[in-house]
């Protein structure tokens, strides 16, 4: 995928959220035992995850990443982190980052909330958190033990330049409206953006379909059971811009009442159940 392949190699590389950058550096820089974590605040797609393991990356830290899923219960957060808070002599110069830390707020969560906040009030090793929204009630007790950094979608204008010089690097070419449609389709998420040049690339013309606000969950559905490959596959559940509780639950639906052999049946009602539990 490109969006993997053109990942920034240096924080400097990285395009847009200047001072948001900045503030996480200056953070790194000026970290002792006892400094609040980070909380990295903005929608899917625009470096949240490459800012942290980049700045783990240039400060020489061993970044230990999780997510959601990994903190729901007391018991997990205990076995994960305790080795890293309690032995950091022994086992190196370790960073902690929580990414998705909004999903925890879900109806599978067993005592995660209280168990991470008493770690985030005595953090031990820099511990940066991320999140695509910082308005539910349990992420109000979590900001207050943590410095809230917020990301903004990239500008249209620096879309178009990371866009040229992708396509330029990939010895690709797109007509000028197809680029243009690309980047204001994107919403300024730069992953959904490589992602949809690569398929046009390839010749999955998404944007030739339906645009993104108005293609319905039906006709998504079907067209993600009909795509060719994985990347196709991927960039229509990209274009579904409606919430993920509904993706989970037409999916079900679609599933259940399909033809397919009881073993298949049983495998992709399994990563329904993940997608479930993740979402919370």
């Amino acid at each position: 995928m490109w969006s993997e392949k053109h990942r920034p190699k240096k924080i400097i590389d990285m395009i847009g959220n200047e001072e948001s950058r900045k503030s996480l550096v200056d953070w790194l820089v000026k970290w002792k035992k006892g400094t609040k974590p980070i909380l990295l605040v903005g929608p899917p797609g625009i470096g949240k995850t490459t800012l942290a393991q980049l700045a783990a990356k240039e400060f020489e830290y061993d970044l230990v990443g999780m997510n959601a899923s990994d903190v729901r219960n007391k018991s997990n957060i205990e076995e994960l982190l305790s080795p890293l808070l309690g032995n950091t002599s022994l086992l190196g110069k370790s960073m902690i980052f929580i990414d998705e830390v909004d999903g925890i707020h879900g109806r599978s969560d067993f005592g995660g909330v209280e168990a991470l906040l008493k770690i985030l009030k005595e953090p031990t090793i820099p511990i940066i958190l991320a999140a695509n929204s910082d308005d539910s009630e349990k992420m109000k007790n979590i900001k207050k033990t943590a410095k809230t950094v917020y990301l903004k979608p990239v500008p249209p204008r620096l879309l178009g330049l990371y866009l040229g010089k992708v396509l330029k690097d990939e010895g690709a070419t797109l007509s000028p409206g197809t680029i243009i449609k690309t980047i204001v389709e994107c919403n300024g998420d730069i992953r959904s953006m490589l992602n949809m040049a690569q398929a046009q690339i390839g010749g999955f013309d998404i944007l030739s379909e339906k645009s993104f606000e108005s293609l319905d969950i039906e006709s998504g559905i079907n067209a993600f059971f009909k795509a060719k490959t994985k990347l196709e596959a991927q960039s229509v559940l990209y274009s579904l811009r409606i919430d993920p509780r509904e993706k989970i639950n037409a999916f079900y639906s679609s599933i259940i009442t399909s033809n397919i052999s009881s073993k298949d049946m049983i495998r992709l009602l399994d990563v329904i159940s993940e997608a479930d539990v993740l979402y919370g």
